[in-house]
């Protein structure tokens, strides 16, 4: 029953193989244990965090479908700057949070050398919402884009 949630964890925790320019994700299950993890100890300026995925079941036995969601941040800690060091924070950010986006379609539809990511294998990409954050987990902003896979 938790088939696709426990492969769609394990594609999080790896999210970043291959992008030398992104950190690893940190998968939390909470904004309290986000804020922990991100506030202590020190991390280098970009971080990224991916909400546990969440799943709505339903179906017969022998077919259980949903949808599964899970949420990631791309931060940046927000210290006092001005407005041009604020605003290419977010250009930064977003750079990095469409860099993972563009990797997640191609791992879902197969658009790379490799072919498709036999974690994604079966799931669809039907929603993306994206969202900039501001003072999210005591302090860093950026972008987060929430992610709906059936």
């Amino acid at each position: 029953m938790l088939e696709k949630t426990i492969r769609l964890i394990k594609y999080c925790q790896n999210i970043n193989a291959g992008m030398n320019n992104i950190p690893a994700p940190h998968l939390v299950a909470t904004e309290d244990q986000g804020s922990l993890t991100l506030n202590s100890p020190k991390h280098t300026p970009q971080q990224v965090v991916i909400s546990l995925p969440q799943a709505a079941l339903a179906g017969s036995c022998n077919n259980i479908k949903g949808p599964h969601t899970f949420i990631i941040f791309v931060l940046e800690k927000g210290k006092e700057q001005t407005r041009t060091q604020s605003d290419n924070l977010y250009l930064r950010t977003a750079e990095m949070l469409e860099q993972l986006l563009t990797k997640i379609v191609d791992d879902i539809s197969g658009n790379n050398s490799s072919g498709q990511c036999p974690l994604l294998c079966g799931m669809e990409l039907v929603a993306v919402e994206i969202i900039p954050e501001a003072g999210r987990f005591g302090g860093w902003n950026g972008w987060s884009a929430t992610l709906t896979l059936e």
